[in-house]
């Protein structure tokens, strides 16, 4: 009889994977323009560098799901009733400023801060260069929240901010005697 060692995290990670997948997926069926899609774009990236940061599991699950909260929050501003996690509605915009446009660069900004904060090993050959692609400068950090810039990099750092002190220990801070 064979016996499996399950592996600590991993069905979380698994799980997380396959939400992520499926969620770009059932986009790309939906919307038929996948390559245009900005949220799909950076899932693509933040994938990339999961594979090379080979990191383990559940540093994997948590540094997706900062990413995917970042990018969900700048995008909030611009929805008539979406909350943001972290802000709430203190980005929102009116509805005059809710257009495509500005939901794509809202979240390119948030999903570039993101990466670059929690997967920094591709910052110089995905990430950059996919905001150079899309029309952004990765230099710009505006934090004026009338503009898309912004909003994405308002909402990612208020993210961050939140998830540096959440006790995973992501900077390091906390000793291992505790």
């Amino acid at each position: 009889m064979s016996h499996k060692t399950r592996q600590p995290g991993m069905d979380t990670f698994r799980s997380s994977v396959f939400l992520v997948c499926f969620l770009a997926a059932s986009q790309c069926w939906t919307s038929g323009k996948a390559a245009h899609n900005h949220a799909v774009l950076w899932n693509s990236a933040a994938l990339q560098g999961v594979r090379e940061a080979k990191l383990g599991a559940p540093v994997v699950a948590r540094a997706l799901a900062i990413v995917h909260t970042c990018m969900y929050d700048a995008w909030a501003a611009y929805d008539e009733r979406a909350v943001g996690t972290q802000l709430a509605g203190a980005l929102r915009r009116p509805a005059s400023e809710r257009t495509l446009a500005n939901k794509e660069q809202a979240i390119s900004y948030a999903a570039y801060r993101a990466l670059v904060g929690v997967l920094p090993v591709d910052t110089n050959s995905v990430y950059i260069p996919l905001m150079r692609q899309l029309g952004y400068d990765p230099n710009d950090n505006s934090t004026d929240i009338e503009t898309p810039t912004g909003i994405g990099n308002v909402a990612c750092a208020a993210v961050l901010e939140y998830r540096h002190h959440d006790k995973a220990n992501q900077l390091a801070e906390m000793n291992s005697e505790g």
